[in-house]
C-alpha cells in the first residue's frame, strides 16, 4: 500500500437541535468514503473550542488525490450527504487539502480517539526536523495519531496544520506539559506565527 498523502477536512456549521442526527449521518458518509473511494482513515466530531465551536468535523485521509475525486463522486450520490445538506440545518463552512509530511508516530491507534486538537501555524519552510523532534512528547503520553502537514487550498493555503489524536484530555495536558518542558519545543514556536489550537470531541 502506498503512504497515505493527503488529507481534507470539512467543517460545517450545524443547527444544535439537529447535531446528533448530523453526526449520525456524517458516520454513515465516512463508511462509504472508506468502502468507496479509498479513504485509509476516516474521523468524524465536534469542534469543542475556537469560532466553529459546535460545527460538524469531516477528516479523510487518501493515498493520493484520486481519492478526494472519488470522495466526491461519494457525495454527489451518498442518500446520507444528501440528508445533511437538504436538511436546512447544516452549512458547510470550509473544506481544505492537506499534504502530509512523513513525521508521525510510529504506531498509530485504530481506536476511536476520544479527541482531536488541530494547531495551524504559519512557519518558516516546513520545518520536518524540528516538527520530528516534537513527536516524542506526544507519542510518551498517549497520542493516537499524528498528521502533520501543509494546506494546500483555502484562505490559509501555505499554512502548516497539526492534528493529534487523544484518547482523554489528560492526555492532551500531559502532552503539553511535556512540550512546554522540551527545548526543542521553545525554539520551534519561536519560528511558528500559531494562528490557532482548537479541541475537537470525536464521535466516531
Amino acid at each position: 500500500m502506498s503512504k497515505a498523502t493527503y488529507t481534507m477536512i470539512t467543517v460545517a456549521s450545524c443547527a444544535p437541535d439537529f447535531l446528533k442526527n448530523a453526526l449520525d449521518h456524517t458516520a454513515n458518509v465516512a463508511e462509504e468514503l472508506r468502502a468507496e473511494a479509498g479513504a485509509v482513515g476516516t474521523r468524524v466530531g465536534v469542534t469543542a473550542t475556537g469560532s466553529d465551536a459546535g460545527s460538524l468535523f469531516l477528516l479523510q485521509t487518501y493515498n493520493d488525490l484520486g481519492g478526494i475525486d472519488a470522495a466526491l463522486s461519494v457525495y454527489e450520490k451518498s442518500k446520507d450527504y444528501a440528508a445533511l445538506i437538504g436538511s436546512g440545518k447544516v452549512s458547510i463552512s470550509l473544506r481544505n487539502i492537506m499534504k502530509l509530511e512523513d513525521v508521525g508516530l510510529t504506531q498509530n491507534s485504530s481506536d476511536v480517539p476520544g479527541y482531536g486538537v488541530a494547531t495551524r501555524m504559519g512557519t518558516p519552510g516546513p520545518m520536518l526536523e524540528a516538527a520530528r523532534a516534537l513527536v516524542p512528547n506526544f507519542e510518551n503520553n498517549g497520542a493516537m495519531f499524528l498528521r502533520y502537514g501543509t494546506l494546500i487550498t483555502g484562505s490559509a493555503a501555505g499554512r502548516r496544520l497539526l492534528l493529534v489524536a487523544y484518547p482523554s484530555m489528560d492526555a492532551i495536558e500531559n502532552s503539553y506539559d511535556a512540550l512546554r518542558a522540551d527545548p526543542n519545543y521553545a525554539a520551534f514556536v519561536a519560528k511558528a506565527e500559531i494562528d490557532f489550537r482548537n479541541i475537537i470531541r470525536i464521535t466516531a
